[in-house]
């Protein structure tokens, strides 16, 4: 069983502890070097997984944890050495663990021992379900399996079949920016214990590794997994629908669960977790549009973009309609210029991409606005390859895996995949992220010039952008008023900004 899928994998553990079966708990050399992942992502990992095996073997269960060049050979290896006829896993939730498992079959049936897969129960639609939902759909729009979800789990549904509130979807009202003067709730933290430390000490110093353990503070038990859903639903779920989508300097949170990361690692079911949320706005604590906003995000687009995964693999590696040149500039791994693979690389002084990036450095995570409309948005109108992007994310975010970060940054992020996933590119001026950030104000950009040497870099990238695929969107119902703007700017001043933007780009320095 890999780190990854520790925790959830109790599902296929009996009840009761038997002498015929041990729980094995491996860890991958090979998948442990296959990217700089974030080293609090690997204190995540590696601490719920003891905790983990602590737990069940203070049940009475009999557990073996080792170190394996890969996941497929130290499954061979210790079946040999248990004497075991039969070996059951869950089924990988990437495609990676898809291949090391038919690796695993291979070896395994070569010494006589079987391997059974079992189905992944942590989420709320099975793979075969959402392909039966998707199969001779022209557009795969998440809005319609959301409403399958709500209806099958009876989430927020009245006893007449309705939507409770009325409506589907209350999104119209949770967009409000971030009121000015009032202050940013703490980035909240679990003191780490013995186990997590001594985790923390023992990657801090592994090379080829990206961020410092040292703000580390995640849950790793689920005890404090249910202490902190519960004081997620009291403290901000209440506020959370109409300031989702605000952005403060210096807060990678705000009112944002940060929940994603702890039930991606196995330590909350998704089902518990829209259920207590339901039940805070059943019983009057939480209002409809905050309520129905967070179950969205895990009911409606967890569940939808793991269907989107499969449905668009193995193309979404190598996705990358918009034909986007470039690697992934060094601004996303130091963005304060320090020194990075034995090289300075400048500091970007652009403040809302810098500060999102030392949000992913500090905490190994952003919320989804600082993600999409400032990270992957940037990334999109300069022209990086997707998967240059989204190898950033798997590795520097605490709740990203293939099968999460993957369709949303080639899909979503970047429309990598020409639009099977989000109807239009998501791409934005300076203007949005001033309207929704206190961003701009003290930048050394300024956000209302589209050209000069002060001009933010999110406008003359921005109409770049809309010039440069203007035949591609010019009768996207969506995109086409953006493109008949191009037609009112004068030749001199549009010149001028492909001019700069390109200058820009060259000005950059990139991986690889």
């Amino acid at each position: 069983m890999a780190p990854w899928e520790c925790s959830r994998a109790v599902a296929n553990i009996p009840r009761e502890p038997r002498d015929d079966v041990v729980v094995v708990l491996l860890e991958s050399v090979a998948k442990g070097a296959s990217l700089p992942w974030h080293r609090q992502k690997l204190v995540l990992l590696l601490s719920a997984m003891r905790h983990f095996a602590a737990s069940l073997e203070a049940a009475g269960h009999r557990v073996v944890m080792r170190n394996a060049p890969t996941y497929a050979e130290g499954l061979a290896a210790l079946a040999g050495e248990l004497g075991a006829t039969r070996v059951v896993a869950t089924e990988g939730r990437e495609q990676d663990m898809v291949d090391e498992l038919d690796r695993a079959r291979t070896l395994l049936g070569d010494a006589g021992v079987s391997l059974v897969l079992r189905e992944d129960r942590g989420f709320l639609a099975t793979r075969e379900e959402f392909a039966t939902w998707a199969r001779d759909r022209k557009e795969y729009r998440m809005e319609w399996f959301y409403r399958e979800m709500r209806r099958k789990h009876g989430i927020l549904m009245e006893a007449d079949g309705t939507p409770s509130g009325g409506e589907w979807n209350f999104d119209a009202d949770n967009r409000k920016p971030w009121p000015k003067g009032r202050a940013v709730p703490e980035v909240w933290r679990v003191e780490p214990d013995a186990v997590t430390r001594e985790q923390m000490d023992r990657v801090s110093g592994w090379k080829g590794r990206w961020g410092s353990v040292e703000r580390f503070g995640l849950p790793v038990t689920r005890t404090d997994a249910k202490a902190w859903l519960e004081r997620f639903v009291v403290e901000r779920l209440p506020e959370f629908g109409p300031y989702e989508d605000a952005l403060v300097h210096g807060a990678p949170d705000l009112l944002h669960s940060t929940l994603s990361s702890i039930i991606n690692v196995g330590l909350l079911h998704p089902l518990e977790v829209v259920q207590r949320a339901e039940r805070a706005y059943r019983e009057g604590h939480v209002p409809i549009a905050s309520a129905e906003g967070f179950i969205r995000q895990i009911l409606g687009w967890r569940e939808y973009i793991r269907g989107m995964y499969w449905q668009l693999m193995p193309g979404l590696r190598t996705a990358n309609a918009l034909e986007a040149p470039l690697g992934l500039p060094m601004w996303f791994w130091a963005p304060d210029g320090d020194a990075y693979d034995g090289a300075e690389h400048g500091a970007c002084e652009m403040r809302c991409l810098s500060d999102t990036i030392r949000q992913v450095r500090d905490y190994g995570r952003t919320h989804h606005i600082g993600r999409l409309m400032i990270q992957c948005n940037f990334a999109t109108m300069l022209g990086v390859q997707p998967a240059a992007l989204s190898r950033w994310y798997w590795a520097g975010f605490t709740d990203a895996y293939e099968w999460v970060e993957l369709p949303n940054v080639a899909g979503m992020g970047t429309w990598g995949d020409g639009g099977a996933l989000a109807s239009k590119p998501y791409v934005a001026s300076g203007a949005y992220v001033n309207r929704m950030s206190n961003y701009c104000g003290p930048c050394r950009y300024d956000v209302k010039q589209r050209t000069g040497p002060d001009a933010c870099p999110m406008n003359f990238l921005y109409w770049d952008f809309m010039a440069q695929h203007r035949e591609r969107f010019a009768k996207h119902p969506r995109m086409r008023m953006m493109t008949k703007h191009l037609d009112g700017m004068a030749d001199t001043e549009l010149v001028q900004i492909r001019r700069q933007a390109q200058q820009f780009r060259e000005s950059l320095a990139y991986e690889g």
